[in-house]
């Protein structure tokens, strides 16, 4: 796994940590590390791209991906909810944080969506 990938796990997994109940958190984190590999793929082939909000969106064509992102972004979506409720900020705004700290961790050749909504590659 490559070293920004995983540390970009890891603080969304102690975020997690921080604001949850550890049965929620393993189960969490369990199903994200499983999904990796194939989320990483979906990125490395251009299938997928993080848009501003925090969340995986299609670039292309994905095959019988789409339960794997689908389950990935609804995972997000509780993260985001639990950071949000510790921080007294909505999840949207938690989202849009995490964006740009996935935009600054991703790899030359990733898909993004800046802060107006315009995709560019890194």
């Amino acid at each position: 796994m490559n070293s920004k990938i995983r540390t970009v796990f890891w603080m969304v997994v102690l975020a997690l940590l921080a604001t949850a109940t550890l049965a929620w958190a393993d189960d969490i984190k369990s199903r994200m590390l499983a999904r990796l590999p194939g989320i990483e793929a979906l990125k490395e082939n251009g299938v997928i791209g993080e848009d501003k909000n925090g969340f995986l969106q299609f670039r292309k064509d994905a095959g019988d991906k789409q339960a794997l992102v689908n389950a990935e972004n609804a995972d997000r979506g509780e993260i985001y909810k639990a950071i949000a409720a510790k921080q007294g900020v909505s999840a949207e705004v938690v989202g849009q944080r995490r964006a740009l700290q996935i935009a600054e961790l991703a790899k030359p050749g990733e898909w993004l969506q800046n802060a107006d909504g315009k995709w560019y590659q890194k």
